[in-house]
């Protein structure tokens, strides 16, 4: 049995040392009889998995950059005071969202405003009611007419 210590990750999964991997993998290799290597992976509650990735890493030469990130795992933890940062800038950063949200429609509203503002003071002479050509009295016609330059 390998005597190495096992740690946890902060999900609560297992995490293995270098040292550990590192021997096991050798032990792993060492095993030649029939059921050997299941006897082993047993002994140690690990899946086939979780081994056949250290292998993997190993034969692609990967075997040091991930055995090297694995154990730096532990000591890229957020502390105490990165995490209350953390939900400080959380909290400022949904404030400004709302602030700019707010901002947004302030500026959709004033710009329709002055798109109405405008239309009004662009628009024609004409009365809001308008009365079609052929309701209007023979004057409102040739004023009709004249303001449309159709005389």
């Amino acid at each position: 049995m390998i005597d190495v210590e096992i740690g946890l990750t902060p999900k609560g999964r297992r995490a293995f040392p270098l040292e550990f991997r590192i021997e096991f993998l050798a032990q792993w290799d060492a095993c030649v009889e029939y059921g050997a290597k299941m006897r082993l992976l047993r002994e140690h509650a690990l899946a086939r998995k979780t081994v056949s990735r250290w292998l993997h890493a190993r034969e692609s030469g990967q075997w040091q950059a991930a055995m090297e990130s694995a154990t730096q795992g532990s000591s890229s933890r957020v502390d105490s005071q990165d995490r209350a940062e953390l939900a400080r800038l959380r909290i400022e950063n949904e404030a400004l969202k709302s602030k700019v949200a707010r901002s947004e429609a302030a500026q959709e509203i004033l710009g329709k405003a002055f798109e109405l503002l405008q239309g009004i003071n662009t628009g024609s002479t004409e009365p809001a009611t308008q009365i079609p050509p052929s309701l209007m009295s023979a004057d409102e016609y040739a004023q009709w007419l004249k303001r449309h330059r159709l005389s």
